[in-house]
């Protein structure tokens, strides 16, 4: 029996939406979120605040990332990296996009306000806004420093996190949100290299291509340096112990390594793109297994 090649079967819509919502983004965003909540006062951490908290932050990252898709999609096409999104290939309605990214920040705005606290819920709603809106609709195609000003709202879940148990700002979570907000252009300015020609065709003034290689490269080493920098805070203000401080080094140390042989090949994208994902992942563990 054969199958007419012209028929082809439609993606399931739940299946898209799962595609649009980022998942994988959205994990290492409720980890960082995870990490805030395991540094408050332990007499503050309960499991229902931490469930409710990391559902409410959780759901409300992935309506922030379908509506990124949704903005995106016209330039999306445009890429070779992107082009496969569900939006880009209209597999699913913007329009069920939209709604259902307008009822996740609805539910997670409801969530955190009457199980967690009011002020959780308002810096999520802002850094849901601050995202998808301000970032996407705005800095991404107006300057070159999109992902440095608009990198802020990727940093904030270990504010989200602390803020979920305790309901107050503070210099612990804060110095949490600095080392993403100096680790997130190294981490990014990488992967733009690596797809200099793809974002050339598109509207967004990426800094390889506004400025060209050799300047992001020193951007990245710069970026690595302050990271780094940011890193040591936490041991500087005793939060962390020394177990802390060796990890710190060690995965400084690598990371600048790798950025200098980035400044001397621009084909080693890559390498600093993978470490700085591992470089993150692995500081706030320690920062978690070692505070004092």
């Amino acid at each position: 029996m054969q199958i007419n090649p012209s028929i082809q079967s439609t993606p399931h819509p739940l299946a898209q939406l799962l595609r649009v919502f980022k998942l994988k983004v959205v994990l290492v965003m409720l980890f960082s979120a995870a990490i805030g909540m395991l540094i408050a006062p332990h007499h503050q951490l309960t499991g229902l605040k931490m469930i409710s908290g990391l559902t409410g932050v959780g759901i409300a990252a992935c309506a922030s990332a379908a509506l990124n898709h949704r903005f995106d999609m016209h330039e999306d096409k445009k890429m070779a990296r992107t082009k496969q999104r569900p939006l880009a290939m209209n597999h699913i309605n913007p329009a069920l996009v939209e709604k259902t990214a307008a009822i996740g920040i609805l539910f997670s705005l409801i969530l955190l306000a009457s199980s967690n606290n009011l002020l959780s819920a308002i810096l999520t709603f802002a850094t849901t806004v601050g995202y998808s809106v301000i970032y996407t609709k705005w800095l991404k195609p107006s300057t070159p420093q999109n992902i440095v000003i608009g990198g802020l709202s990727g940093a904030m879940p270990p504010l989200l996190g602390w803020t979920c148990i305790t309901g107050e700002i503070a210099v612990k979570p804060l110095l949490l949100v600095l080392i993403i907000f100096t680790w997130t252009p190294a981490h990014f300015w990488p992967l733009a290299l690596q797809n200099q020609q793809d974002y050339a065709k598109t509207k967004w003034p990426m800094l390889p291509v506004t400025h060209g290689k050799r300047f992001t490269q020193l951007s990245i080493m710069a970026y690595a340096l302050l990271t780094a920098a940011a890193s040591l805070l936490p041991f500087c203000i005793r939060m962390t112990g020394n177990i802390y401080l060796a990890i710190a080094c060690m995965l400084n140390a690598r990371w600048i390594f790798l950025c200098y042989r980035l400044w001397q090949d621009a084909k080693r994208t890559s390498d600093v793109f993978q470490f700085s994902i591992h470089y993150i992942l692995i500081l706030f563990c320690a920062l978690v297994i070692d505070q004092t």
